[in-house]
């Protein structure tokens, strides 16, 4: 449908939104943002360096809900198989968590979540969220205007799926939540809405993997995410992305950071899909501290440009934005890194390193320090390269071959973002590694 025109477009569009509504029984200001987004589809600006023509992704989708999930067994085999791939059945095992999975723009709950809700715990579908909760209102979209762009406005239109995550003040969550997003359609976008609200002293962890089946076809993944941070909580945001080279993805991230809370952030891209390009903000109020990290392996001819913007608005505020990117092939890897100091005695830092396996292999790193007051200590290191030979020569001489030398450095130069990871997922990001880097993805 790449010859698709507004008209046709609209008329989907708005069947979506019907259609949308009155499978969730949606409340009456749900749909007239919806239509809103959609007028404004049309009228906002579009400048994606990859996505020429976001109306061949404007397709109407077969809806599937999967009754009676009660555990992962009840999956169909296919998703199961693929959960089963990223270790998810040992982690549902060893954790006592709730799991949600949502394959295309449907999204299945586990039971357990219903102990969590007695301790003060939501998670929830966000189609039961909007319908459940008034209050959302003053939160969906609160950190997003529609009208920013033609994939923000799309994405407000007809986003389906997503959780509603709420954590009420005080509470501990001891053990990640995990979320896992699947594409099993072609040429179909997929625009899950994901809100946590963690309320003052709370703490959280949630993990969100993405993957989808190589025979997918030039789908795109449009997720946003809002987070809201009260005061003296502290808020885990893990990303396992593992696309195909036929994905397109546009991830949307905002948060407000309150006051001495803490947000941190990690995107491991493993497989990051034809083109990923994504520009999350961060605005820390007083005291609080905000932490971007990023993993990325470029492959093939994938193309990724990640931004990251940390805006300190509150005294004594910081913020870290750490990247390490590993490239390979003819595959092309931009950083876009931004601190803003807006108030007294701020702190921020940027880190870009990267290395670069292949002579086709491309890096560009672009920082940014902007300071509106004279008391903030802002600084930035990069570095760009090649695997040096005297790291290559001291492992082999100690009996290593090459690539499992190649391999063991390549694992160390990620290892120091992998902290935050559950040790089962960090087992397969470097399996993961191991057979990009001797050429067996």
């Amino acid at each position: 449908m790449s010859d698709l025109t507004n008209q046709d477009a609209k008329a989907i569009i708005e069947n979506q939104i019907e259609t949308l509504k009155k499978r969730n029984k949606e409340p009456e200001w749900m749909t007239k943002l919806r239509y809103k987004a959609m007028k404004t589809f049309f009228e906002a600006p579009h400048n994606d360096p990859i996505i020429k023509n976001p109306l061949k992704f404007v397709v109407k989708s077969t809806e599937e809900v999967y009754p009676e999930i009660k555990s992962l067994d009840d999956l169909p085999p296919e998703m199961r198989s693929l959960l089963d791939r990223l270790g998810i059945a040992e982690v549902e095992k060893k954790y006592v968590a709730g799991i949600a999975v949502q394959s295309d723009t449907s999204i299945v709950l586990n039971e357990f979540l219903k102990t969590w809700r007695e301790k003060g715990l939501i998670m929830e579908s966000m189609e039961d969220a909007v319908r459940k909760y008034p209050a959302l209102k003053d939160k969906f979209m609160g950190l997003f205007n529609p009208a920013e762009s033609k994939l923000a406005a799309y994405h407000t239109a007809v986003w389906n799926g997503g959780v509603f995550l709420h954590v009420k003040s005080g509470l501990k969550v001891p053990v990640p939540m995990h979320l896992f997003f699947l594409i099993q359609n072609s040429a179909m976008a997929q625009a899950p809405h994901i809100i946590i609200d963690a309320e003052p002293q709370s703490e959280i962890h949630l993990i969100e993997g993405c993957t989808s089946p190589v025979l997918v076809r030039h789908s795109l993944h449009l997720d946003m995410t809002e987070a809201y941070i009260g005061n003296d909580a502290r808020v885990k945001l893990s990303v396992l992305q593992n696309w195909p080279e036929y994905v397109h993805t546009r991830p949307m991230t905002r948060a407000v950071v309150g006051k001495n809370a803490e947000f941190i952030n990690t995107t491991v891209g493993l497989g990051t899909g034809k083109s990923n390009v994504s520009n999350p903000k961060y605005f820390v109020q007083d005291g609080g501290y905000a932490e971007l990290n990023s993993i990325i392996l470029g492959q093939k001819d994938f193309y990724v440009d990640l931004g990251g913007e940390i805006h300190l608005q509150g005294a004594k505020s910081h913020g870290l934005n750490v990247s390490k990117s590993v490239i390979m092939d003819r595959s092309h890897v931009i950083t876009r890194s931004v601190i803003q100091a807006n108030a007294p005695k701020t702190k921020g830092h940027i880190s870009c390193d990267a290395l670069i396996l292949s002579p086709k292999a491309n890096m560009e790193t672009y920082p940014g320090l902007i300071s509106s007051v004279d008391d903030s200590e802002l600084s930035h290191e990069a570095a760009i390269g090649k695997i040096k030979e005297e790291e290559l020569f001291y492992l082999m001489s100690r009996g290593l071959k090459e690539e499992e030398a190649t391999q063991l450095i390549v694992k160390g130069f990620v290892d120091p973002l992998l902290k935050d990871i559950p040790t089962e997922f960090v087992i397969e990001i470097r399996k993961i590694i191991e057979l990009a880097v001797s050429g067996g993805m």
